[in-house]
């Protein structure tokens, strides 16, 4: 039993960790699919590497917990055993908690813009993506969203 409530909470972080949120200048979310779009453009002044905090959910820590106490609840018998179930728990909800963070992070961009006419500077960032690649001097367009998110694309 304890074996198979195991492999449903590894199955399941292993689920949990493909919902991390890359969005691209290619990715649109439904909210914004359809919207009007306010288009800039102008070129690109500088690039540089930048890594994107996800949020991350509960259940990686809770699931770690839950995989850390059935492992310990194998070690002795008594208050011993209950002292084991504690630390592997607690343990594991640490270990989940950094999986999971580590699963909604994102490499990503920061692209400065100089905006053509008296514009001035913008700066976006965006998930990286291997099919769309910036250098400076680029012509491109940024478009905004009514909600105030912006993207680069070419």
């Amino acid at each position: 039993m304890k074996r198979a409530i195991a492999i449903a909470l590894i199955t399941s972080m292993a689920v949990m960790s493909g919902c991390a949120s890359n969005m691209t200048s290619r990715d649109y979310s439904a909210g914004t699919s359809m919207q009007r779009m306010k288009v800039e453009v102008g070129k690109v002044e500088s690039i540089r590497d930048v890594k994107i905090n996800g949020k991350p959910s509960p259940l990686g820590g809770i699931a770690g917990g839950a995989l850390g106490a059935i492992a310990g609840s194998n070690a002795g018998g008594g208050i011993g055993q209950l002292a084991v179930m504690v630390v592997a728990g607690v343990v594991g909800a640490a270990v989940g908690a950094a999986v999971d963070k580590k699963a909604h992070d994102a490499d990503g961009i920061e692209i400065t813009v100089k905006l053509d006419g008296d514009a001035g500077l913008a700066a976006v960032t965006q998930a990286k993506d291997a099919n769309e690649l910036f250098a400076v001097g680029d012509s491109i367009r940024v478009i905004s969203g009514p909600n105030g998110s912006s993207r680069v694309t070419h």
